[in-house]
């Protein structure tokens, strides 16, 4: 995934051809790697990708989540409660022992889709990718939900856009362009599948590295100042006819979301032409034998008359469920509570039925 956060002062073009024409005479500056970072990333079965960053005087190593889909930096307090379980997992930052923290007196609150964690803010010196971000805010917590119980990385540094940070303060990246870190106000992820766990992939902060792609950029427009966000036009599934999100969708690319996600009854629909089956008592995923993985057809994502397509093997998670038949699938996010979508499931006559999941 590509990011242009903003572009250097030029005149720039009316059209809209002219625009991406300009965009990618830019993109090809910012692959000379003048000033460019390079985090390496940890996968975690394809379903967390984190790197490591550092805080304070000395300096005190975290695991974070690089998410585009939220804004603020926070690490669990040392002085976060006993009780709460989720900070007790994980590192804890303890700004008594760092010389150049510096105490802002704030207090934050930062509500997820499925979580939430609130404390209070400070700044110091925050080392990323071999470089140092000094003044930097972010938020010591006190309490994390319980969703953080069976996450990997200790928090979360966001990516998203600074105005809406809920700290109210220049983020991470807004630092390190100012602070002229780096030279392009452009990141990029490289997210690699690897099951086994080790090399993620690469967060690059301030261009794009040409060893992890080939062929040119598509470029989609960004409809929302909070998010990015933007329209896909449709998605198809070789073979069949039907075209899913076919009024166009408001689409998020959030690195801090394990799986595809869309509307529910869009997503049931999908599932069922593959085959895939809920899974009981998560009705929102679903899974299928996995040696019917191979035979599964690609799904074509379009986006601003671009087909990006993933093959069966990129949209389909292995090694999720206790036993080896069965994979996880494109989950569906939905409010409703919904009915029971049981349509075939009385005519289940394999192991699958078997299947018992950790998710």
């Amino acid at each position: 995934m590509l990011t242009i956060v903003a572009l250097i002062r030029h005149t720039l073009p009316k059209t809209i051809e002219e625009k991406h024409t300009y965009l990618l005479n830019r993109l090809q500056q910012y692959q000379t790697g003048v000033n460019r970072k390079d985090e390496t990333l940890q996968n975690d079965k394809d379903t967390q990708y984190y790197g490591s960053i550092t805080i304070g005087t000395p300096e005190q190593k975290f695991n974070v989540v690089f998410d585009t889909g939220s804004t603020d930096l926070w690490i669990p307090s040392v002085h976060c409660p006993t009780i709460n379980k989720p900070c007790q997992h994980h590192l804890k930052y303890n700004n008594t022992a760092s010389s150049t923290y510096i105490i802002d007196g704030k207090f934050f609150n930062i509500t997820y889709a499925s979580a939430e964690v609130n404390g209070y803010l400070g700044r110091d010196i925050i080392m990323l990718a071999g470089s140092v971000i000094k003044n930097q805010s972010f938020g010591q917590a006190l309490y994390e939900s319980d969703f953080f119980l069976d996450v990997i990385p200790d928090g979360v540094l966001g990516l998203g856009f600074g105005k809406v940070s809920t700290s109210g303060r220049p983020t991470v990246f807004d630092n390190m362009v100012s602070q002229k870190i780096i030279s392009a106000p452009v990141f990029s992820f490289f997210l690699n599948s690897n099951h086994s766990g080790g090399d993620g992939g690469t967060l690059t902060l301030g261009g794009v590295n040409p060893t992890h792609y080939t062929g040119a950029f598509t470029f989609v427009n960004v409809i929302n100042p909070r998010l990015w966000k933007f329209h896909m036009d449709g998605v198809k599934i070789d073979g069949h006819a039907e075209t899913f999100c076919k009024d166009r969708c408001q689409t998020i690319a959030d690195t801090g979301t394990a799986l595809i996600v869309g509307p529910m009854d869009e997503i049931q629909i999908l599932n069922k032409k593959l085959g895939a089956k809920p899974i009981p008592g998560l009705e929102d995923l679903f899974y299928l034998n996995c040696a019917r993985v191979s035979d599964l057809p690609d799904i074509h994502f379009n986006m601003n008359g671009q087909h990006l397509s993933l093959s069966s093997s990129d949209y389909t998670l292995k090694n999720i469920c206790q036993y080896d038949s069965a994979v996880l699938v494109p989950s569906g996010n939905d409010d409703d509570d919904d009915d029971d979508d049981d349509d075939d499931d009385d005519d289940d006559d394999d192991e699958d039925d078997k299947i018992t999941c950790r998710c």
